[in-house]
């Protein structure tokens, strides 16, 4: 049975999902078992953000902490996290995750870990990685919405994903049904993106 590693860009996911008029709060193991599909086995999700400074935004810090800690009972899943600074003119940036990310697609294919990462973004930064990666002898899938597909992230990719097919085909089990706690962490997940 082929091996599938899912890598998650969680905020690039999060405002595609918003653009999209999708719901935000996801469950990432049902969302990456729905990539994967039943004729392949998912080994591991990543899944990548930044986090903000307790020192500078404690109630944002406090927020987020709470999204983080439902992702880290969710099945198969690493959470992997860069940071949140501010820059000179007050503009909020990630740093880390991008590098992180790419890095470990690269690692993991060089030790063999899968056989096919689907990689869930719409950066290009990720173009030159997903190429090492298939130079690894693995292949490449770029899971996107329609409405963001460009030309040198299509080109690099073995296989595109229509994430608008994936959301809609298992949007029961994608999306959860509200729960009070989840209800929380879903709001928690809003307020760390700033929404």
């Amino acid at each position: 049975m082929s091996r599938v590693c899912v890598f998650i860009d969680g905020s690039n996911l999060y405002f595609a999902l918003k653009r999209n008029n999708k719901m935000t709060r996801v469950d990432y193991y049902q969302f990456s078992l729905a990539l994967a599909g039943d004729r392949r086995k998912l080994a591991r999700t990543y899944y990548y953000n930044a986090v903000f400074d307790a020192a500078h935004f404690s109630e944002k810090a406090k927020s987020q902490q709470s999204f983080f800690d439902s992702l880290d009972r969710t099945p198969y899943l690493e959470l992997r996290l860069g940071r949140i600074i501010q820059n000179r003119e007050g503009h909020r940036m990630e740093k880390g995750v991008d590098v992180r990310m790419a890095s470990d697609m690269v690692y993991y294919a060089a030790r063999d870990f899968y056989d096919t990462a689907i990689v869930v973004t719409e950066d290009q930064d990720f173009a030159p990685a997903m190429s090492l990666v298939k130079e690894l002898g693995k292949h490449v899938e770029l899971a996107v919405f329609p409405d963001a597909q460009s030309r040198e992230m299509i080109r690099m990719a073995d296989r595109i994903v229509n994430l608008e097919d994936v959301v809609n085909g298992h949007s029961a089990q994608v999306f959860p049904p509200s729960q009070a706690s989840e209800d929380k962490a879903g709001a928690d997940e809003e307020m760390a993106y700033g929404a």
